[in-house]
């Protein structure tokens, strides 16, 4: 893989070999010593863009989400006939349908689950690979958690919205292409990425 992303709230960490932009934070480390969990959260108490530069991309990534507990979800990306694309509404921010994979289930079926429980609608997946997979860490109760989320574009075969209100989910809705700018406003860095790579895919 070129580059890593890992999202701690707000701000993004590149794992990269080459330096992304001017207005990252830089941090160099070489093949065999990572930059540890602990510096690293220093930095992201500072800076909102943060460059580790390596030349070796995987095992730096690998030593540095070894100080994680890594997790794997899957969500969705789903379109309907007219083209309109569904959001869930979650503290307050616009977010896509997602959740964790089970034991012994496939990231596809996962994302079909967790999109039907969560807004009531029945997708179908586009594709045979995820549109992107963002990394995401967390302090969860003094622990802390780095989420793969593989995303995948889908279409809506039946069903109807209902808010999986039992799951903090305040409503579900469609947005045309004309109000997904005005929503992405209130969503989260990841999202944004998401959609993005939707749109360079299509």
């Amino acid at each position: 893989m070129c580059a890593y992303s890992i999202y701690f709230g707000s701000t993004e960490v590149v794992i990269s070999r080459t330096i992304p932009a001017p207005h990252y934070h830089i941090v160099e480390c070489d093949t065999y010593k990572a930059i540890s969990r602990a510096k690293l959260l220093k930095k992201v108490e500072t800076y909102k863009y943060i460059a580790i530069i390596t030349p070796d991309v995987e095992r730096t990534f690998s030593l540095l989400a070894s100080e994680f507990k890594v997790v794997r979800a899957a969500g969705g990306v789903l379109q309907n006939e007219l083209g309109e694309m569904l959001f869930i509404e979650l503290r307050n921010h616009w977010d896509l349908p997602k959740g964790h994979i089970e034991s012994g289930e496939s990231s596809r079926s996962a994302a079909l689950r967790e999109v039907e429980e969560e807004t009531g609608i029945c997708g179908e997946i586009i594709g045979d690979s995820p549109i992107i997979t963002t990394w995401h860490a967390y302090d969860t109760y003094g622990e802390w958690e780095l989420k793969s989320t593989d995303w995948w574009q889908m279409r809506r075969l039946r069903g109807e919205l209902t808010a999986q209100h039992e799951e903090g989910i305040t409503t579900a809705r469609w947005f045309t292409s004309e109000e997904l700018a005005e929503a992405l406003k209130t969503s989260y860095p990841t999202i944004i990425r998401v959609i993005d790579a939707l749109y360079n895919k299509m």
